[in-house]
């Protein structure tokens, strides 16, 4: 089942007026805000605040090119067609220069990611005996997307881009929060995509308008803290990051509690400088929900996948996958494996798991981005894609520190996701939190560069000219 195929009950798909309507009010929405700006590239941006709106729901506008019936434009590969088509626009039909000046400074974290592009792909190539040609390009194509995404965003970046995305996100939070609701207490197929997965009991993990509960929560963590940094009216504030905690919880996703609680931790303990009876009171009531929902379904919770699953070692668990990693990576060092269609993976997954299924890569995986970077791609690319994570985390914190602009902690919160998330999920740069984190950081390097003069470009600004600069509240 591929992935925008929604969950179909007694024939019909749960919910699909809602999505209708839905579509129809973000579409209506994201034609007004831009049309009403001042945007130069206004196509660009509204398909931009569209795709973060809609979650995975906008898998189901995928379409097939007539004649290549091979090659389906689903929206992360329209989203590589239109910056295409954009760069060449710029290049051929545009007086402003192609690359300006500044785009030649280039961070550490975009190095590592090149070279980690380069190393996929050359592994990928070198495959080609066992890997059709058409899984080699799109497969590196999906990081040259994210390249490709990062550069156009940085040259498109306004200050009122990011007004009308922090929009975006807002909506596209209370609509996935809204769709959790309703799963978790009305029908769990409503407009449900991807993963089935249970939490405890009969209860379902909630996706909302994602085809995964952990991309779900993770947009929410950042929706969060949007609200938390750039919002003035405390109850709006309050309201808001309560409805997205409660997306957050019924996710029941061990991984985005805990990177939830650790951005919380940050913002209060080196930003929001709290009330600390405010803050106590707050804690205590949290502890107290979470105390009545364990001792209430205190049976279902001890005996539910959340707390068996992948906590031991024994056959089955992600143990065994980096196991497999770990022996066999000395047999193809340099240049990996290429993909699962090997017989590496096959008998090792066979003998973890005990299940077809997942020994022939048709589901499952093994659940680290890291360790699945060095077991298909090589060593060469799990360390630049390493070290992507980790100066990109330096970069945006670094920069958030010079400046003090909020925008760069959403994205150095971001990044710390990101680099977290990969340690127990295979989240490359195919998936939705992939592509988010490469809008974010154009939009970062955008923000960074603009207005600033050729000839200093090579020092960070001092706080106050950079704040001016990018004029963001």
């Amino acid at each position: 089942m591929k992935n925008y195929e929604l969950k179909v009950v007694d024939g019909e798909i749960v919910g699909m007026p809602f999505i209708y309507g839905y579509f129809a009010l973000v579409f209506i929405l994201g034609v007004l805000w831009v049309y009403r700006s001042e945007l130069k590239y206004k196509f660009e941006a509204f398909v931009i605040v569209f795709y973060m709106m809609t979650g995975n729901l906008n898998d189901i506008l995928t379409f097939a090119i007539p004649g290549v019936s091979a090659f389906e434009i689903q929206p992360d590969r329209f989203l590589l067609l239109m910056f295409s088509v954009f760069l060449f626009r710029r290049a051929f039909y545009s007086k402003e220069k192609i690359i300006p000046k500044n785009a030649w400074t280039i961070p550490w974290f975009m190095v590592m990611l090149i070279l980690y592009c380069l190393f996929k792909s050359i592994s990928l190539f070198s495959h080609v005996d066992t890997i059709k040609l058409s899984e080699i390009i799109i497969k590196s194509l999906h990081v040259v997307n994210i390249l490709l995404i990062i550069f156009c965003l940085r040259l498109i970046y306004t200050p009122e881009l990011i007004k009308i995305f922090e929009k975006a996100i807002i909506v596209g939070a209370i609509t996935t929060s809204i769709a959790s609701l309703i799963q978790m207490g009305y029908d769990p197929m409503f407009v449900r995509m991807g993963d089935i997965r249970i939490a405890f009991g009969d209860v379902y993990r909630v996706n909302g308008i994602f085809n995964a509960e952990y991309y779900s929560s993770y947009f929410l963590i950042i929706a969060a803290t949007w609200v938390l940094l750039k919002f003035k009216n405390e109850r709006k504030k309050i309201g808001l990051v309560i409805l997205f905690s409660l997306g957050i919880f019924m996710t029941f996703h061990r991984m985005s509690w805990a990177l939830y609680l650790l951005i919380f931790g940050i913002y209060f303990l080196f930003y929001a400088r709290p009330q600390w009876d405010k803050l106590l009171l707050a804690g205590t009531t949290g502890l107290t929900v979470l105390l009545f929902l364990f001792i209430t379904f205190q049976r279902e919770i001890v005996n539910s996948t959340l707390v068996k699953e992948r906590v031991t070692e024994e056959v089955g668990s992600r143990f065994g996958y980096y196991s497999m990693v770990y022996e066999n990576i000395e047999d193809k060092p340099i240049l990996g494996f290429g993909n699962h269609n090997n017989e590496v993976y096959y008998y090792n997954m066979l003998h973890i798991t005990r299940m077809p299924d997942r020994a022939t890569g048709k589901t499952g995986g093994i659940h680290s981005g890291y360790l699945s970077a060095m077991f298909y791609y090589g060593i060469p690319a799990f360390i630049f894609f390493t070290l992507f994570v980790l100066s990109a985390i330096y970069y945006f914190g670094r920069l958030f520190l010079k400046t003090g602009n909020v925008f760069f902690l959403i994205i150095f919160f971001l990044t710390v996701i990101f680099g977290f998330a990969n340690i127990s999920n295979t989240l490359l740069f195919k998936e939705s939190l992939g592509l988010q984190l490469a809008i974010y950081l154009g939009l970062g390097l955008g923000a960074r560069y603009y207005d600033v003069p050729v000839e200093t470009k090579q020092s960070i600004p001092e706080k106050v000219s950079v704040n001016q600069n990018l004029n963001i509240t």
